[in-house]
């Protein structure tokens, strides 16, 4: 009686933990992330056009938007033609655009459990590796950032599930996901063959319900006939997205490398060889290890998180530091127990960040090696299953629970206070936040002229469409037919004013100083963290009759409710006062 009080006991955790971890998920999705990315913006947009007018915000239509886009981020079209409904039907503003994404993170969960139940016939096993997988700082940023990371990860361990299934029929599900995870992201383009060839071949050699040879044939070649027609696609289209894309790609990209050849060459003493140890070859191998051992980085996994500025935590790694733990004893008793599953996971592991590896453009992790994420939870997962079933024996099951639950959960608490109070100040240019604000003011202050210089106007200019549901269909359908910056009686410019009208407000980023002829009366918008001005406001005609600060230093949760400020509590949050 007493040992079923305990199972019941546990069961009990383990359900309410979920549940807290799917609650939390929903904690102040319209104030943070404080703002979005301009990738967002680009991917949220461009869903809306499809919806009004069948064209991505570029003016590009489906289905040639498969192959050529003009959008800023060269997007791919699947998510944002999958969203076009919902974000045609609904008004868009951060909460309901990532509840979507929320609910995206919670499938992709749901995916994990009926993977590893399939892969390990352990339900308990599946049960921690999705309580890891809620829990998990990597994850829970996703489940926040409308990214085409998201579809991806989704569609992809979907399609690893269902080519494990006995069933033939399930081959056409898990092909059908391939393709859709293939054309979700770019990134996911890169793994695609090798990933694939990984789960055919583990079905053929080492499962059970091995594959004949001519169906695993049919479906391997099924996936390379993908890639081909989308290969050869391109090729019909000038300035189609592989071209544009190719110069991203290390091997792709030999003015990238040139220099760095020569460099090392001047470098070095003069000797018979240098020619054969530095040049195009070695300099791209070297650059190609260094990015991939990078995204394996203790550093980025445990610490500080992605390398890349956008999306970099500073404070915080993608994973928990106790996970450094688990995942050493999560993969060594894997091993010993499921060798040739784990071996196939391995291999996954190790493709998993090629897209990193490849890449030019910095050394990002957070999105190009999202299959990292699974895996690395799964051997997390494991490894607590192995620490409580070993110190269970030395002490009574429910001690051992709960001394791992408190581990996990202090964690998890200490990411959350993380994410939600220090993450807004130190990452508010991350997302934009200065541009959440631009918007705002152009909304409220929609009587006056208003003149927006930026080195990026066309960013600006979306960011504040976002930011401004009125008439928000109007300036969009004049945007993809023109490609012009004006918003109502707002326009976006890079081009400072040679004067400056007296009925006009001008917001001018810092770096156009130089613009600006006089310095009283100047209000700013300013970097939270330390304070510097990121925009000033010429002739501020919104907050005027309202007292400024040079700097207000503490804010409160409720400031972030940036869209439902009255006037004055927004002007004396955000508009600052120059000294």
């Amino acid at each position: 009686m007493g040992f079923k009080k305990e199972n019941n006991f546990l069961k009990l955790i383990l359900i309410l933990s979920i549940f807290g971890l799917i609650v939390a998920r929903f904690f102040y999705l319209d104030r943070f992330p404080v703002g979005m990315s301009h990738d967002e913006i680009e991917y949220i947009l461009s869903g809306k056009t499809y919806f009004l007018s069948g064209v991505d915000l570029s003016n590009t239509p489906f289905p040639k938007s498969i192959f050529q886009t003009k959008t800023e981020g060269i997007i791919s079209f699947l998510p944002a033609i999958i969203l076009s409904p919902y974000y045609g039907l609904v008004s868009i503003n951060q909460f309901t655009v990532r509840l979507l994404y929320v609910f995206i993170n919670l499938l992709t969960a749901y995916v994990l459990y009926l993977l590893i139940k399939k892969l390990f016939e352990d339900k308990t096993f599946a049960l921690i590796s999705t309580i890891i997988f809620l829990a998990n700082p990597w994850s829970f940023y996703l489940s926040r950032t409308a990214s085409d990371t998201a579809f991806a990860l989704l569609f992809y361990l979907a399609g690893i599930l269902f080519i494990l299934d006995s069933s033939k029929k399930k081959l056409l599900l898990s092909f059908l996901f391939f393709t859709l995870g293939f054309f979700a992201y770019h990134g996911a383009k890169v793994i695609l063959i090798p990933m694939v060839l990984v789960c055919v071949l583990y079905r053929r050699f080492w499962t059970r319900y091995k594959l004949n040879l001519k169906t695993t044939i049919l479906f391997f070649t099924g996936i390379l006939v993908v890639f081909t027609i989308y290969f050869f696609g391109n090729k019909l289209y000038p300035n189609s997205i592989n071209q544009s894309r190719s110069k991203d790609i290390i091997f792709l990209n030999q003015d990238l490398v040139s220099p760095i050849v020569d460099t090392d060459r001047k470098a070095a003493i003069e000797n018979p060889f240098k020619n054969i140890f530095v040049n195009k070859a070695t300099i791209t191998l070297r650059i190609f290890a260094q990015k991939y051992l990078t995204a394996f980085s203790p550093d980025i996994l445990f610490i500080s998180g992605d390398t890349r500025g956008t999306y970099r935590f500073g404070n915080h790694g993608l994973f928990f530091i106790v996970d450094f733990i688990f995942i050493l004893i999560g993969l060594i008793s894997l091993f010993k127990k499921y060798p040739s599953k784990t071996k196939f996971l391995l291999m996954l592991l190790l493709i998993s960040t090629l897209t990193t590896a490849i890449s030019t453009v910095e050394t990002s992790v957070i999105n190009r090696s999202f299959l990292l994420l699974p895996l690395l939870v799964i051997f997390s997962a494991y490894g607590i299953y192995t620490i409580y079933r070993f110190i269970s024996i030395k002490i009574t099951p429910v001690v051992s629970f709960v001394f791992l639950f408190l581990i996990v959960f202090i964690s998890f608490i200490n990411f959350c206070h993380f994410y939600f109070f220090q993450f807004p100040v130190i990452g508010q240019e991350n997302f934009f936040f200065s541009h959440r604000i631009i918007g705002n003011y152009i909304q409220r202050n929609n009587g006056y002229k208003t003149v927006v210089v930026d080195n990026e106007p066309r960013e600006v200019f979306l960011e504040a469409v976002f930011y401004s549901p009125v008439n928000q269909n109007l300036v969009l359908n004049d945007f993809i037919k023109n490609q012009n910056y004006q918003f109502n009686n707002v326009t976006f410019t890079s081009i400072c004013p040679k004067e400056f009208a007296i009925d006009t407000t001008y917001i001018i980023k810092n770096s156009f100083l130089n613009c600006i002829n006089h310095k009283d009366g100047l209000k700013s918008i300013n970097e939270e963290q330390f304070g510097g001005q990121l925009y000033y406001i010429v002739n501020d005609s919104l907050c005027k009759t309202f007292q400024s600060q040079p700097w207000l230093r503490f804010h409160e949760v409720k400031d972030y409710q940036v869209e439902k400020q009255a006037v004055g509590n927004f002007c004396t949050t955000w508009i600052k006062q120059v000294l």
